[in-house]
C-alpha cells in the first residue's frame, strides 16, 4: 500500500511549506455504530482506491509538511499491523490508546504525554488535510491559541456549532436543538491547537463531550478563531458517505493501465481509468471512467463498468453485468446483474440476475433506517449497502437504501424491502402446486 503509484492532479497554485516542530494528532478510536454494517473494524481502515482511507489521510498530512504523527486508537485495532511506524509512508507514527470510547476529549488526553508542540487535530478520514490546512494557516499569525475549521451547515443538530463575532469564536454548542443557536457554522473536524488547550481540557468535568466544553471555555476567553472554508470536505458518519469519499478521490485520479494487466483487444477503456497489476478484462467489456480496478480483479465478457466504480483487489464482475457508481470491496464476486450506487463488503458472493434498485418511484430523497431512526440521505440515487461475507442466490432484488448486515444469506427470487440484520438467513417462501390437468385439451392442442 505504501508503494502505491497513484498520481493525482494538484493545484498549480498550492504551496506546500514544511512545518517545523509541528505534530498531527489523528483520532482513530470510537465504535462508529452509525456506519453499520461497515463497522466490524475501524472505519478509516476501509479500502478506497486500493488502500485504507487513513493511508490517504497520512499522505495528505505529509504533503502539508508534517511528518510527526500521533495516532490514537483502541488497543485492539490493527493500525500498528497495517501502518507500522510510518517509515514506509515517509512519516513517523507514534501510537496512543484510548481504553474506552469516551469521546474526543478523552482520546486527546490519552495522547497528551506525546504532544511536544503546537499540533493539528483531525479525524482519520480527513484526506483533504493539505488543502484545508491552507485555510487555517491564513489565521495562524493572529496570536490565538486555537483555530477551528468551520463550514456552513443546514442541519447543525448533528455537529458542534460555532457562535462567532467576526472571525473570533465566542461559544461552542454541541449538537444544538433547532433554534438554540443563530449560527449556521459547524466544526469540520480539523483544528489547530497549542498545549494550553490540553490544560483547559484537563480542567473541565470529564464527560463524552468534554472536548467541546473545553473549546467553549477557551472561546469565552477570546482565544479561538474560526477559519471558514468553502472547499469540499469529507464526512464519514453513515455508510453512504463512503460513496462521497470515493468520488472525492476520483476527481483527482489520472489514467493508468498496468503493463501487467491482461486486456482484450475487443474491450474498450474510456476516460480516467486506473487498472492495477493482474487485472483481466474480457472481450467486449466497456470500462468508462472514472473507475479504479484493483489487483487481480476480473471483468467478464460484455460487462459494463461505468462512472465512479471502485473495484478492490481480487474481485469478479461477471459477464453481462453492469456496475455504476459503486464501491466493491476485495474478493467479492457478482455473477451477473445490475449494481448501481451501492457499497458491497468483502468476500460477498452474488448470484445471477442480481439487481439493486437505486431510485424511488416518486423520485423523492432516499431515507435509510439507521438504528431506530429514519435518516434522509439527501440523495435521489442510492442502492444497497451490503456487509462482509454475504451470499445471494439468483434473482435477488434489493430496494433503494436497504442495509444488509454481515454474514447474511438471501435465497433465490427474493425481493429485499427492509434492512436485514447480521448473521441471518432471509428468503421468500413459495408454495408448490402440482395438480391434475382436467382440461380435455392436451398441451399439443394448445400450440
Amino acid at each position: 500500500m505504501a508503494g502505491s503509484k497513484f498520481s493525482f492532479r494538484t493545484s498549480k497554485s498550492a504551496k506546500i511549506i514544511p512545518v517545523i516542530n509541528m505534530q498531527a494528532v489523528i483520532l482513530a478510536a470510537g465504535k462508529s455504530g452509525r456506519l453499520y454494517p461497515f463497522n466490524t473494524f475501524h472505519k478509516s481502515l476501509i479500502n478506497v482506491l486500493g488502500k485504507p482511507i487513513i493511508s490517504h489521510t497520512i499522505a495528505s498530512v505529509k504533503k502539508a509538511g508534517i511528518t510527526d504523527i500521533i495516532l490514537v486508537s483502541e488497543p485492539n485495532n490493527n493500525f500498528v499491523e497495517i501502518l507500522g511506524n510510518g517509515k514506509k509512508l515517509g512519516v513517523k507514527i507514534t501510537y496512543a490508546f484510548q481504553k474506552k470510547p469516551e469521546g474526543m476529549g478523552n482520546a486527546l488526553l490519552s495522547a497528551a504525554h506525546l504532544i511536544k508542540s503546537d499540533f493539528f487535530l483531525l479525524h482519520p478520514y480527513r484526506a483533504e488535510f493539505a488543502e484545508l490546512k491552507e485555510e487555517i494557516d491564513k489565521l495562524r499569525g493572529t496570536n490565538k491559541n486555537a483555530i477551528l475549521l468551520a463550514q456552513k451547515e443546514k442541519n447543525l443538530s448533528l455537529y458542534g456549532a460555532l457562535i462567532l463575532e467576526g472571525e473570533t469564536v465566542v461559544g461552542v454548542v454541541e449538537k444544538p436543538k433547532k433554534g438554540e443557536v443563530s449560527s449556521d457554522l459547524r466544526i469540520v473536524g480539523m483544528c489547530f491547537l497549542n498545549q494550553d488547550f490540553i490544560k483547559t481540557l484537563r480542567s473541565v468535568r470529564p464527560h463524552h463531550y468534554n472536548f467541546e466544553s473545553a473549546l467553549d471555555v477557551f472561546a469565552k476567553n477570546g482565544r479561538v478563531k474560526a477559519a471558514v472554508t468553502q472547499k469540499e470536505t469529507i464526512t464519514l458518519k453513515y455508510p453512504w458517505d463512503l460513496l462521497g469519499i470515493k468520488n472525492y478521490f476520483f476527481k483527482k485520479l489520472k489514467r493508468h493501465i498496468s503493463k501487467k494487466a491482461e486486456i482484450s483487444k475487443q474491450a474498450k477503456i474510456i476516460g480516467e481509468v486506473f487498472i492495477e497489476d493482474g487485472v483481466v478484462i474480457s472481450e467486449n467489456a466497456i470500462v468508462k471512467g472514472p473507475v479504479y480496478i484493483g489487483k487481480n480483479s476480473f471483468i467478464g465478457t460484455n460487462a459494463l463498468v461505468r462512472h465512479g466504480v471502485d473495484i478492490e483487489k481480487n474481485a469478479i464482475i461477471g459477464g453481462f453485468s453492469e456496475v455504476k457508481n459503486s464501491l466493491i470491496q476485495e474478493a467479492s464476486s457478482a455473477h451477473s446483474g445490475l449494481i448501481e450506487d451501492s457499497i458491497i463488503g468483502k468476500n460477498c458472493k452474488i448470484g445471477a440476475l442480481f439487481a439493486t434498485a437505486n431510485v424511488r418511484l416518486d423520485r423523492a430523497n432516499i431515507k435509510v433506517q439507521v438504528k431506530q431512526e429514519k435518516i434522509d440521505t439527501g440523495l435521489k440515487h442510492l442502492g444497497a449497502m451490503i456487509g462482509d461475507n454475504c451470499i445471494f442466490a439468483s434473482r435477488v432484488s434489493i430496494m433503494p437504501g436497504v442495509i444488509v448486515g454481515n454474514n447474511v444469506s438471501i435465497g433465490p427470487s427474493t425481493t429485499v424491502m427492509k434492512n436485514i440484520p447480521s448473521d441471518s438467513i432471509f428468503y421468500t417462501k413459495f408454495s408448490e402446486i402440482v395438480q391434475k390437468n382436467k382440461s380435455s385439451k392436451t398441451n399439443k392442442d394448445l400450440f
